[in-house]
């Protein structure tokens, strides 16, 4: 499961005021003017006492600085009379001897221009216009520039050619060792997973075929536990361990070679390879599809360092002492504090260190940290032991970082060495000329299996051993894959050009089996005839870095779609080549709760609290009220059309059943959990209409959000964070909700103002009226999401993605101190629910049913003294019933919205265009097969025709 914290943040231009510009003659003279001492600068200073002028640098002379108030500022400019300031240009704002300020704006030639015209400072701008009033010719709006459009292929009859465009293109696609997303766009086209997902015949739903196999995987688990005792396969089990796949006996290379079991052997040995460290062998070993012996094999003869917490997960219980009192694991490995190393799982990828570097004694204990610190060693790692623990335990125990012992263990790394191993002992061999025996280290089987098995490790090894190349310090690189020469497929399409940084182009691979097996074909849905699967017969796909040329481009006909940004929302938003497409996740507005952060805030020298205050904003009243003033679907028009609204912990896209595409949205139990949470009453008001019920949740209450607010401001009073001196019902104090912000932008800006500006509306009338509002942070980079867990801002839309065919697992996103971003003030083992499941009352806290939710044995101590007793509960997938699961997860649900710290607000989607040339098949989004993408892709015209529609309507088109 991908576990990757987002923020909601779209990068726009941004405006800046256009200045009028001024340059400085090199002589002193004005250009032309030879001999006269005019020039043509219009001077501007910062005040009266300023010499020199802010546009050309000129000097001029002034009376001395004046002060008659005793307190050596002066009265004219207020600058520092004591100091003889110096300033690093004409466009510095800060003195370098005292500190003082003073406001001198850089000068640009026009929105377009990025370096200043005074002190040459660069700044960033946004791409260029075009597009003014709907007219597109390739003319910058702003500057003039002329907009070069990229050349498209030459058009020809029957041929189908999809263009693209992309800011970064591909410079890896080998499947043992791609890294990033952009290297992957090739890969979809030129390769073939073994199973393949295919919309079933009424296009509602989906199947999973053979596609490089020849038939589903026959467990043989029994059989190879008898005949391979090397393989470790659990005495007990009888299933789901083994697995025989029959091969394609028609799969070829492009290069015309028949794929046999020899090269998928080949291929994993290779990937596998402890020389060469492949970066995608992990997927094989430590993810849930694990082939046994993997691990060794790949590792053999290196020694690595394993973070605690993603891997054995050992407490200080766990460990045994060696003859020097240092820890170590069961096994003899090695224990370590991770003090200078970075922490995936408990620190979001950053070290101690950082943070006591960033927060020193405001958050920790530094009594001990530097004898700490001095036992570091290369990798960033202390040894373990009773005196290394003391200093570990005393550093982060405290009332501010909201640590103590139990936590030590989110900080431990151990070592593992791996020995010899043998090929022998890996579990993948060729049990026939076309079939491979797969055995696993861990059970798998059913939709997980097929789903692990719609990729491919496959490589030609021709290819593949003339890519092998080590550099002068013996480092082991392979070029397969990265040049057009040294690229094969066995996929639907084969690159026939490529030149780095610039294009690569695809055509059919005539020697892929779908082309001529009659099983890659399908029914219309609508007009019932029966079509092949790829009609697209090249894809050609350039770099493209500026939005406004990849929108002129579409505009052309010269690409096959263009992304929609908020600046094009409203002129083509209701247009019907418009296709909104959801993702799995659900942007929240998260509350912080932080009350002893906020306390210490509020202690700054910097903080007036006869003014301002925050720990209002930690009343539950308040949150509540938050909850209801927003209208959702409102905000999203206003905002970010592409967007719906958000309801709940988990968006439309989650399925709980993948073998059946069923969302967990439509079921009762999550029916009833928005229910519960909106306090909308099925049975009186609906006559127990459930859907009617959901159908009428809004989520925007104003009239109860002004009671609720009300609520708040008595609350606040009592509790003396609020005064209200004058006794006219109104708070004295702002409440100043700082948003964080990564980078700011014209985005940014629109949504605070759109949520200022409703905020406003909804506490009219009630004590805190124009007494709230939302101010942006400074910009925090990456820092963003550190700076919410730690309550040093206090919102933001914020929220998960991936997992969307398992909403299960995401439980542990808000139960886990891992990955929460409330951990600093919710404790989920805090929380007990009891629910009945087959006759018995269970009861837990929230953070064990999210682990037995997820597969994991909990066991409690159920009744006292002598009738105590010992129970295990595991609600894992097979080890309850679906419904049972359903159950748990929904109450989950309830229970995290209830502590108000995630306010739902938006379903995220994305808007995209669609070229007049192309159709879907099926134009209903669906969660796992999309629109069916270029499987699926029909087309209106091939290109001789499509350039002849172009050039009829004018050469731009009209969406």
């Amino acid at each position: 499961m991908s576990k990757k914290l987002i923020s909601l943040l779209l990068v726009l231009v941004m405006l800046v005021g256009v200045f009028a510009s001024c340059r400085k003659p090199d002589d002193g003279d004005d250009e032309g003017n030879e001999g006269t001492d005019t020039p043509t600068c219009s001077h501007t200073y910062t005040n009266g006492c300023d010499t020199t002028c802010n546009k050309c640098n000129a000097v001029r002379e002034v009376a001395p600085c004046a002060d008659e108030n005793g307190d050596d500022l002066c009265d004219i400019c207020g600058t520092n009379l004591a100091c003889e300031h110096e300033w690093e240009s004409v466009c510095d704002t800060t003195c370098d001897k005292c500190g003082s300020t003073r406001e001198v704006p850089h000068e640009y030639d026009n929105d377009c221009d990025t370096t200043c015209n005074l002190c040459n400072a660069e700044r960033t701008v946004g791409e260029h216009k075009d597009g003014a009033e709907g007219v597109y010719d390739a003319v910058c709006d702003v500057c003039g520039a002329t907009i070069e459009i990229p050349d498209i292929l030459s058009p020809e009859a029957n041929a189908y050619t999809y263009n693209d465009a992309v800011v970064t293109l591909a410079s890896n696609w080998n499947p043992h060792t791609y890294q990033v997303a952009d290297d992957s766009y090739p890969i979809s086209y030129i390769t073939t997973g073994l199973y393949g997902f295919f919309f079933n015949e009424s296009f509602d739903g989906y199947v999973i075929k053979p596609e490089m196999a020849a038939a589903d995987p026959v467990d043989v688990t029994e059989a190879i536990k008898a005949s391979h005792p090397n393989f470790n396969i659990p005495e007990s089990e009888t299933s789901g361990y083994a697995y025989k796949i029959a091969l394609n006996p028609n799969a070829k290379w492009a290069t015309g070679e028949t794929i046999t079991a020899d090269d998928y052997i080949y291929s994993m040995q290779q990937l596998l390879n402890p020389e060469y460290l492949n970066y995608r062998a992990t997927e094989y070993y430590a993810q849930n599809f694990s082939i046994a012996g993997a691990e060794e094999y790949a590792n053999q003869g290196q020694t690595l360092f394993l973070e605690n917490a993603l891997n054995a997960g050992y407490e200080v219980a766990d460990l045994v002492k060696d003859t020097n009192g240092n820890y170590t694991t069961p096994d003899g490995a090695p224990v370590y504090i991770a003090v200078d190393r970075p922490l995936e799982d408990w620190l979001g990828g950053n070290s101690l260190a950082d943070y006591v570097g960033a927060y020193g004694a405001g958050y920790f204990n530094m009594s001990k940290w530097d004898s700490l610190y001095a036992l570091v060693d290369d990798e960033g790692l202390v040894v373990l032991n009773d005196s290394t623990l003391d200093m570990l335990v005393t550093t982060i125990s405290t009332e501010a970082w909201g640590e103590d012992a139990s936590n030590a263990p989110s900080y431990f790394y151990y070592s593992k060495t791996y020995g010899d191993f043998d090929w022998d002992n890996v579990g993948i061999f060729k049990s026939g000329e076309f079939e491979i025996t797969l055995v696993l280290a861990k059970s798998l089987a059913g939709f997980d299996l097929f789903y692990n098995l719609t990729g491919n490790w496959l490589v030609y090894e021709d290819y593949y051993e003339a890519g092998k190349h080590t550099d002068a310090n013996g480092v082991y690189f392979n070029d397969y894959n990265t040049t057009l020469e040294l690229t094969n497929s066995y996929g639907p399409y084969k690159m026939t050009q490529f030149q780095s940084d610039k294009f690569m182009v695809f055509e059919r691979n005539e020697n892929w089996f779908g082309y001529t097996d009659g099983k890659h074909t399908y029914v219309h849905p609508e007009d019932g005839e029966t079509y092949d699967m790829y009609q697209t017969s090249r894809i050609y796909c350039q770099v493209v870095p500026e939005r406004i040329t990849r929108k002129l481009m579409f505009l052309k006909g010269r690409l096959m779609g263009f992304g929609l940004g908020s600046e094009d929302f409203e002129e083509y938003r209701n247009s019907d080549r418009t296709y909104v497409s959801p993702s799995e996740t659900v942007f929240f507005l998260i509350l912080n709760g932080h009350k002893d952060m906020i306390a210490e805030r509020e202690k700054a020298e910097n903080f007036d609290q006869t003014k301002n205050d925050l720990e209002t904003m930690t009343l539950l009243s308040f949150r509540k009220a938050m909850a209801v003033t927003f209208d959702k679907e409102a905000m999203c028009t206003a905002v970010s059309p592409a967007d719906s609204g958000g309801y709940g912990l988990f968006g439309e896209a989650y399925i709980y059943d993948p073998v059946n595409g069923l969302r967990y949205r439509d079921t009762v139990q999550a029916k009833k959990a928005l229910c519960e949470f909106y306090s909308v009453d099925v049975e009186g008001d609906f006559e127990g209409d459930l859907d009617a019920a959901v159908e009428s949740i809004t989520g925007y209450d104003p009239e109860t959000a002004k009671e609720l607010f009300g609520q708040a401001y008595t609350e606040a009073i009592e509790a003396g964070y609020i005064t209200d001196t004058d006794n006219n019902g109104k708070s004295d104090q702002t409440i100043e909700i700082v948003y964080a912000i990564s980078t700011d932008s014209n985005f940014m800006t629109k949504l605070l103002d759109y949520m200022n500006e409703k905020l406003s509306e909804v506490t009219s009338g009630t004590p805190f009226e124009n007494k709230i509002k939302f101010v942006k942070s400074a910009p925090l980079n990456t820092e963003w999401s550190n700076k919410l867990k730690g309550g040093e801002v206090d919102t933001v839309l914020g929220g998960w993605t991936g997992s969307a065919l398992n909403p299960y697992s995401c439980t542990d996103l808000y139960t886990n101190p891992s990955y929460q971003y409330d951990a600093k003030w919710f404790n989920a083992a805090t929380i007990t629910k009891t629910l009945t499941i087959d006759g018995e009352e269970v009861t837990l806290n929230l953070k064990q049913w999210s682990d037995a939710l997820n597969g994991a044995t909990v066991t409690v101590t159920v009744g006292e003294g002598d009738a105590a007793v010992e129970k295990s509960y595991n609600f894992g997938d097979g080890k309850a019933d679906v419904e049972v699961r359903l159950e748990i997860l929904a109450m989950i649900e309830v229970a995290i919205l209830g502590t108000y710290d995630y306010i739902p607000m938006l379903q995220e989607g994305s808007m995209a265009l669609l070229s007049h040339q192309v159709y879907y098949v099926i134009e209903e989004y669906n969660s796992v097969m999309g629109r069916g993408g270029m499987t699926y892709m029909r087309y209106n015209y091939d290109d001789a025709e499509w350039a002849a529609f172009v050039a009829s309507q004018g050469g731009t088109l009209r969406y």
